[in-house]
């Protein structure tokens, strides 16, 4: 079980990482509860094929259960899962700030586009 084999499956884009981040932080938030692809996809605010993708990556590197009966999804608390969960919210945060310091920084020398 590991979210690093996941995230290595996916593209590296920041859109995908904007749509992990959104996936995670609901995981995280909604541990033990099975949950619909539908489900997640309106909760985030993501389309549904975006949410797909990360889903089932997540659940091929087994750190999901999935329910083929019912299409449904479940984080199950795990202490290393969450240490990576943890660890990549707080990489993916410090970077969107630093692109939006950038841009900031940018738009002051320069006057807006």
């Amino acid at each position: 079980m590991s979210f690093a084999r996941a995230l290595s499956r996916l593209p590296g884009d920041n859109e995908t990482e904007a749509v992990v981040r959104d996936i995670v932080t609901f995981l995280s938030h909604h541990a033990g509860e099975w949950t619909a692809l539908e489900d997640v996809a309106h909760r985030t605010g993501n389309a549904s094929a975006q949410v797909e993708q990360v889903l089932e990556a997540l659940r091929g590197a087994f750190v999901l259960d999935f329910d083929e009966v019912a299409g449904t999804f479940r984080y199950r608390y795990d202490v290393g899962v969450s240490i990576e969960f943890d660890a990549f919210l707080h990489r993916s945060r410090a970077k969107e700030n630093y692109m939006q310091s950038n841009v900031a920084r940018f738009r002051e020398r320069y006057g807006p586009l």
